[in-house]
């Protein structure tokens, strides 16, 4: 069956958030180790909808953190389309960049963000258009975090819980070790601690990988043994890069001119720790994008909101949000202190705006 192709019906494809992510969401429950940042650990409630500032409002409720086992995602999205006409603009290909928080606070967003996913990729790949590809990299928000020591980390760690005896024990790739570079060995507490290996032998996933949600869950659990001072924007801005993305480097291959570029970014540190400003990150992004702006979705999930705990002194995340209200429509900003059904109901709006990025987007050339 010929997958969703835009241009070709405009009928709503979009249904409820159970039934169009309901594969099986269970939040990992229990608390956390002591957040560096002070916010609550649990995963509270989230408000959908492009940012328009720090604050609003959010369910608060504890709503349930399972979806049925025998929910399936089947007649979510219509995939059928009519025949006849070859597409010749919009989205032939995504490239997906997750940026994940990977401080200690961050265990319960992580393992939300991983039930996600597969539901998440199953709608996107039903609004794609036959022939188009995707790339999926994850990255995290430090270097080397604690585990980094004066005389490199290659073999040993400083004496930090979080820096366990897997690292210590384990010899790692110098991309390992680059802010930006895309994540296929985590270590450390909480995190997959082995190598991911994506099927393409890049430090990203490409469309065919036969291990899909398998290997983004290796790549996204990140752990909690990242840097207390979390920098997703100077990681976004790492990883695309051109010297990174070119001949050589780390990501090589993951950032094409000719992709919609969607970036998710899952953070809950309440202070300012990136370089620059808002405007500077996405001047960045842009400039990554050949000067498009229209060629990037941005996702972001984030404390900038007034249930979400915090030092009330703190910036939380209010830089963060002020970012994500620079992509307009193509901008979706939701509490990283939500329940992991609402986790759900964030990524079923995503896809929408998505998949009305992908029929707007024109590629080069």
């Amino acid at each position: 069956m010929e997958r969703f192709n835009p241009r070709r019906s405009k009928a709503p494809r979009v249904v409820g958030a159970t039934a169009v992510l309901a594969w099986g969401l269970v939040a990992c429950g229990g608390p956390n180790e002591a957040s560096d940042s002070g916010d609550d650990d649990g995963l509270g409630g989230i408000t959908l909808g492009p940012s328009t500032g720090a604050s609003g409002s959010g369910t608060g409720d504890d709503a349930d953190d399972g979806l049925g086992a025998d929910e399936t995602t089947a007649g979510v999205l219509d995939v059928a389309a009519e025949g006849g006409i070859e597409p010749t603009e919009g989205c032939q290909a995504v490239d997906f960049l997750f940026v994940i928080d990977n401080s200690v606070s961050m265990e319960n967003e992580q393992a939300a963000l991983v039930a996600a996913f597969p539901g998440f990729m199953d709608a996107i790949v039903g609004t794609l258009e036959a022939g188009s590809d995707y790339h999926v990299m994850v990255a995290d928000t430090d270097a080397w975090g604690r585990c980094d020591t004066a005389n490199g980390w290659e073999g040993h760690s400083p004496n930090h819980g979080t820096c366990d005896d897997y690292i210590q024990a384990t010899s790692f790739e110098e991309c390992d070790g680059v802010l930006g570079a895309g994540v296929v060995h985590p270590a450390g507490a909480l995190a997959s601690n082995q190598p991911c290996a994506p099927a393409g032998g890049n430090r990203y996933i490409v469309e065919g990988e036969p291990q899909l949600e398998q290997t983004f869950a290796c790549m996204a659990t990140v752990g909690t043994a990242g840097h207390p001072a979390e920098r997703p924007m100077d990681a976004i801005v790492g990883a695309l890069g051109s010297e990174i993305n070119g001949p050589g480097g780390c990501n090589e291959g993951f950032l094409r001119d000719d992709a919609l570029l969607v970036v998710t970014f899952i953070s809950d540190d309440p202070n300012f720790e990136d370089e620059g400003q808002p405007a500077d990150w996405y001047q960045a992004v842009v400039d990554a994008k050949l000067g498009d702006p229209n060629a990037v979705v941005v996702l972001g999930m984030t404390p900038a909101w007034d249930d979400c705990g915090g030092n009330n002194q703190a910036i939380k995340g209010e830089h963060w949000a002020e970012f994500v209200s620079m992509w307009g429509e193509r901008g979706l900003h939701g509490k990283v202190c939500s329940t992991a059904e609402e986790y759900v109901a964030f990524f079923e709006q995503a896809v929408s705006s998505i998949d009305q990025a992908c029929d707007e987007y024109q590629p080069p050339g």
